[in-house]
């Protein structure tokens, strides 16, 4: 009986030992494995002070850019950055230079003006437009056409629907078909709309823009008019929309036909290439009459989020 006893208590003890044993397993795991967390690059931006989410957002980068975050106190600024919904990972560094060097902008303006080049003069840094794009494709005071650049659909514009001599005006023919769509329905609801300039080459608009440098200077020529290759009428996309009882820059921006336009436009394909309060985008000032063909997918994104081509190109086509 005393045997059995001891016996009992031998086992027990045993199992007393592999229990601390295994607990010691357990304890010295969970101690290596809290020792690793440590290591990880989670565990460091949270001690930074970023939120769980943050840091998430954060280690989706790669290696360098988790780099700049370990290495610098936590910005909330960045972060900010990172939130804006046209932000493009690709131009990280240049946000961050941009802001460091223009801290008075908002985080909107920092990754707007990256986006669009607009950390850069107009016409400082240039390149060609991409006219595989076709319809998407942007011309712009960053992005040009070359001399020899001719549409290969153009057609010509019945007199019923614009001004000047017969067959001066010109415009690719998606352009054509969309803007007749648009015309029937403007016309059922009482506005006569007619075409005032289209297609030009990169001759009739050196021409153009030549003659507001040589009568008013290159300042007020480069805010009214594109200089030769930078202009949307070279692409056949671009029409200046007037109306049968209104041809006067001057006065159209308040006419009806152009609050018409302003709302029905983009159901045809077509936005109003230079807004007003968006000059310091464009690089152009307030043309309630020029429209540029775009789609009408694109154009109806356009509309709804109240941004530019220039804006819209950066985020979803370049």
């Amino acid at each position: 009986m005393a045997k059995r006893r001891k016996l009992k208590k031998q086992v027990y003890f045993v199992l007393i030992g592999i229990i601390l044993f295994i607990g010691l397993i357990i304890f010295g795991i969970n101690r290596y494995n809290l020792y690793k967390y440590h290591q990880t690059n989670e565990y460091k931006l949270i001690e930074i002070g970023y939120s769980n989410d943050e840091v998430q957002k954060i280690l989706e980068f790669d290696e360098e850019k988790i780099n700049y975050f370990l290495n610098n106190t936590k910005n909330t600024r960045i972060i900010d950055l990172l939130n804006e919904t046209y932000y493009l990972d690709k131009n990280f560094d240049k946000y961050i230079s941009y802001m460091n060097e223009y801290s008075n902008l908002s985080t909107t303006d920092v990754i707007r003006n990256i986006n669009i080049h607009l950390d850069k003069d107009f016409y400082e840094e240039t390149y060609p437009t991409n006219t595989e794009l076709d319809t998407s494709m942007l011309v712009n005071k960053y992005y040009y056409l070359s001399e020899d650049y001719v549409p290969d659909d153009l057609v010509t514009v019945s007199q019923t629907y614009s001004w000047g001599e017969a067959g001066s005006q010109r415009i690719r023919e998606v352009v054509y078909n969309a803007f007749l769509d648009m015309w029937n329905v403007a016309n059922d609801a009482g506005y006569y709309l007619m075409i005032n300039s289209s297609y030009r080459t990169y001759q009739d608009q050196e021409s153009v823009y030549n003659n507001y440098r040589n009568t008013s200077g290159q300042t007020y020529a480069d805010s009214i008019a594109a200089r030769p290759g930078y202009s949307e009428h070279q692409t056949g996309l671009a029409i200046d929309i007037f109306s049968r009882t209104n041809t006067s820059s001057a006065t159209f921006a308040s006419s009806e036909e152009a609050s018409w336009l302003k709302e029905n436009a983009y159901k045809f394909g077509f936005i109003l290439r230079y807004p007003e309060g968006k000059e310091d985008i464009t690089g152009t000032t307030y043309e309630a009459w020029h429209y540029r063909y775009v789609g009408v997918d694109i154009a109806t994104y356009i509309y709804e989020h109240n941004i530019t081509f220039d804006e819209y190109y950066a985020y979803f086509l370049e």
